[in-house]
């Protein structure tokens, strides 16, 4: 089988994906799951630096390969385009939503994500996805602006109502730095399309690959 590595969201489980896995196995592709630093299976990852970051993401994937990347490991992806080299890269919801939308500080932002894993006691080193949290933030870039040289599928969520709007605006906006990126929206979907939805995704990355196949 071939390989797609799957880099993680902040909070999502390698169970989560056993039904996108399942639907990609039927299409002959085993799917690599990878947590990002500070969380399960990579709870004792320390990044201290961006340079950290980089030469995590490169241990972890090899240059070249089938990428797919959700919510907060999406916005590893695009940042670090440039050392993966993907040869296909699926984003799932992220890299698109500005943290202006959420109208907090970085602070606030790092204080509540601590405080939840707190409370909800998670496997998680809190000071390492701070530190992951502050770099991403730190001159964030979206999707239209880190100059992708890949080709690229970006799926989106329509929900809520708000977001949409958002990201729909947002599209609009960027509509001549789109070279590489085919956008597609699941309906009815909110964040964890992957597990709300996991044959419509599959379908739709199909799809493109197989509009991809020169490429790929």
């Amino acid at each position: 089988m071939k390989n797609f590595y799957f880099i993680s969201g902040l909070g999502s489980t390698k169970e989560s994906i056993q039904d996108f896995e399942k639907e990609m196995n039927q299409f002959g592709y085993e799917v690599q799951f990878i947590d990002i630093p500070g969380q399960y299976s990579n709870r004792d990852v320390k990044i201290q630096s961006e340079q950290h970051l980089i030469e995590w993401l490169s241990g972890e994937i090899p240059v070249g390969s089938n990428v797919v990347a959700f919510s907060m490991g999406a916005d590893i992806a695009i940042r670090y385009h440039s050392y993966l080299q993907a040869r296909n890269l699926i984003i799932i919801d992220g890299g698109i939503i500005d943290y202006d939308l959420m109208n907090i500080t970085l602070e606030e932002d790092i204080a509540m994500t601590k405080s939840y894993i707190k409370e909800n006691q998670l496997d998680m080193n809190a000071e390492t996805i701070a530190k992951l949290t502050s770099l991403l933030r730190e001159q964030y870039i979206d999707i239209f602006h880190a100059g992708l040289n890949t080709e690229t599928l970006l799926l989106l969520s329509d929900h809520p109502d708000f977001v949409y709007q958002y990201k729909m605006n947002k599209i609009e906006a960027n509509h001549d730095s789109m070279n590489h990126i085919k956008i597609q929206f699941i309906k009815d979907t909110s964040h964890e399309i992957y597990v709300e939805k996991p044959k419509e995704v599959v379908k739709d990355i199909m799809d493109w690959l197989e509009r991809m196949m020169p490429l790929f």
